[in-house]
């Protein structure tokens, strides 16, 4: 199978502005800085916008998933970002075996990663169920010889499997190495995916 994809150079916010196509599925690792003032603040208003203007841009029925930090506040940050567009409908769990960052807070080692599944469709519609056949929790470790925070393709494969609709149009905003558009073709879709910084490979467009 074809496993090419699209990867679009530039900020986000532009792009999905001018970006023409339904989307079927969203799957994206944005960046989890939550911080309320400088650099880190205008991070987080990139990411809540980026978000909200690709979710109006999902088919009816389609879903986004979206990595977060698992912090009660970075899932409540990622949600409302699309509220009264995007139901929340679960969540599952990257698990790590172990810590791959200096930060250490007491009784926390951020060595898990939520991701948070969430449909378009009308309020209390009840085909707002999650699909069959899911992990809840995927224990991998982190890629450490890689572009920095670089999805392994073993959880972009998990993360993306369930919510494949074969043919449709794959978009994630934030792709980074391009973890996710890669396995969203490798399963059949037409994939896509904006980073302002992409790698130099042969798989890359302007």
């Amino acid at each position: 199978m074809d496993d090419s994809f699209s990867l679009h150079e530039g900020h986000a916010l532009d792009l999905i502005d001018n970006f023409d196509k339904k989307l079927d599925l969203v799957v994206t690792d944005p960046p989890y800085a939550l911080t309320g003032s400088g650099a880190e603040h205008a991070v987080s208003s990139a990411v809540a916008c980026v978000l909200r203007e690709t979710a109006k841009k999902l088919a009816t029925g389609s879903w986004m998933v979206v990595f977060s930090a698992s912090s009660w506040r970075s899932i409540s940050y990622m949600t409302e970002s699309v509220r009264g567009i995007l139901s929340p409908v679960r969540v599952a769990n990257w698990v790590k075996p172990k810590a791959q960052t200096a930060v250490r807070t007491p009784g926390w080692s951020w060595t898990t990663v939520t991701l948070i599944a969430m449909r378009k469709g009308p309020k209390n519609n009840p085909a707002l169920v999650s699909p069959p056949s899911i992990n809840d929790w995927l224990e991998c470790a982190p890629m450490t010889k890689a572009r920095r925070a670089q999805l392994p393709s073993q959880v972009a494969e998990w993360a993306v499997a369930p919510y494949i609709v074969p043919g449709g149009v794959f978009l994630d905003p934030f792709a980074g190495s391009g973890a996710l558009p890669a396995a969203a073709a490798k399963l059949g879709m037409n994939a896509h995916g904006f980073e302002i910084n992409p790698p130099n490979q042969e798989k890359t467009d302007g």
